[in-house]
């Protein structure tokens, strides 16, 4: 049974030894839930985003339809690969680029196309995602992104399937308040040659090693599509679709 916000907080006071730092505890679960959101990409948050692109908007300056177009309140960053568009039922992958890299690219009235790179501006709220070269058609975008996640109120049971974890850390931090000498045993060392067995560290090294299941995931090298491109030479040719 997956335990909720107020147990987690009861049983790493308990452990703590200092059962009246119930806010206390209630920061340091919310920050490390935070720390695990913008540090790692977990899929059991991802979220899927879809929306037309605008052909009109131009934003920073650029041309008319390279952006923005706004992505959600709690967009954080995208997923490596996750970002296309569908033009009949033909997906195209959107490269992403640095915004520096962009701003060298022309902008000029009437260069539409098909876009090829795209990045988000994340100083914005909501951020925004622009595209080269600027869209020629509001196609249908598909986006799958990383949330940020809000705090979990005390009857909620947190994002983060491993609760022994989220005992262990936010214990570890109460006892580095109260100097608890065994703060450092509970919240672990980075070096995984130092570290305590069963410290929050250790857990979550442990987690994190199968959490995209290496042993059924094929992982792969990928060289920058900005620079080498696909043998479209060598694809069949369709009667509805040419390459």
């Amino acid at each position: 049974m997956a335990l909720t916000v107020a147990q987690i907080i009861d049983l790493a006071t308990q452990a703590a030894k200092c059962p009246g730092f119930t806010n206390q505890a209630q920061l340091f679960l919310n920050s490390a839930l935070s720390e695990l959101c913008q540090n790692y990409d977990f899929d059991t948050i991802r979220k899927t985003f879809n929306f037309n692109f605008s052909t009109s908007a131009t934003g920073l300056g650029y041309a008319p339809g390279s952006g923005p177009n706004l992505m959600p309140l709690d967009f954080l960053r995208l997923r490596r690969g996750g970002h296309f568009y569908t033009i009949s039922g033909v997906p195209y992958k959107l490269i992403g680029v640095e915004q520096e890299e962009f701003d060298a690219y022309v902008q000029q009235a009437g260069l539409n196309n098909f876009p090829l790179r795209a990045y988000v501006d994340v100083q914005t709220s909501p951020a925004g995602l622009y595209v080269w070269p600027p869209a020629s058609g509001a196609y249908p975008v598909t986006i799958r992104y990383q949330p940020l996640m809000p705090d979990p109120a005390l009857t909620d049971v947190p994002w983060f399937p491993v609760a022994d974890y989220l005992v262990t850390r936010v214990a570890g931090e109460l006892m580095k308040i109260t100097n608890d000498d065994r703060a450092i045993g509970f919240i672990g060392n980075e070096d995984p040659d130092k570290d305590n067995p069963g410290s929050a560290t250790d857990i979550l090294r442990r987690y994190m090693r199968m959490k995209d299941n290496p042993e059924i995931t094929v992982k792969t090298v990928q060289l920058d599509r900005r620079i080498f491109r696909a043998p479209w030479s060598s694809l069949p040719n369709t009667k509805q679709i040419g390459w």
